[in-house]
């Protein structure tokens, strides 16, 4: 085998092996890029639960304020039996007033309820935003290894017809 023969095989197994590494990086890029979309798709079903449980929260709040409404009333009833049996004029003074207290008493016990309901809302909303925020982090992250692996690939194909140009030098080898 003559030197230009093992030169000319030579640079050509040097474009080979650039070319060959080169789609590895671009195949390695497109399965970091798929891993990364399959785990935020994973991260993001999260939110669906979360959509979930608002809509859960939603319902209990309404069910128990209409219970809580209607334990109060029949509460009230029986106070008002009760002031009524023992021949207590329950049309104003101490009755009037107790049930009075025990009315306001109850809308600041629903205010309150109210107000836990929407901070819990409120959390649940934040959530949803973290986690929307967390799968775009990893589509992102995906993105970037995938663009590293390609410009690696590109870094090797580069190389190999770099050093197959300077082999081919090296041994006087004209392209034309």
């Amino acid at each position: 085998m003559t030197a230009n023969a093992f030169a000319y095989i030579l640079g050509g197994s040097q474009i080979i092996g650039g070319i060959s590494q080169k789609n590895s990086a671009d195949r390695a890029a497109e399965k970091a890029q798929e891993a990364a979309n399959f785990n935020a798709d994973l991260i993001e079903r999260d939110i669906g639960l979360l959509d979930k449980q608002s809509k859960i929260l939603n319902a209990n709040a309404l069910l128990r304020e209409k219970v809580d409404r209607f334990r109060f009333s029949e509460q009230q009833g029986t106070v008002i039996a009760n002031y009524g049996y023992a021949g207590i004029d329950i049309a104003q003074g101490t009755p009037m007033r107790v049930l009075r207290q025990s009315a306001r008493e109850f809308e600041y016990d629903m205010a309150v309820n109210r107000f836990n309901d929407s901070v819990t809302q409120m959390q649940i909303a934040d959530a949803k935003e973290n986690v929307t925020l967390t799968a775009e982090l990893t589509r992102m992250e995906g993105g970037a290894s995938a663009g590293a692996l390609r410009a690696q690939g590109m870094q090797s194909l580069i190389s190999g017809f770099g050093s197959a140009a300077r082999t081919g030098y090296d041994a006087g080898l004209s392209i034309a």
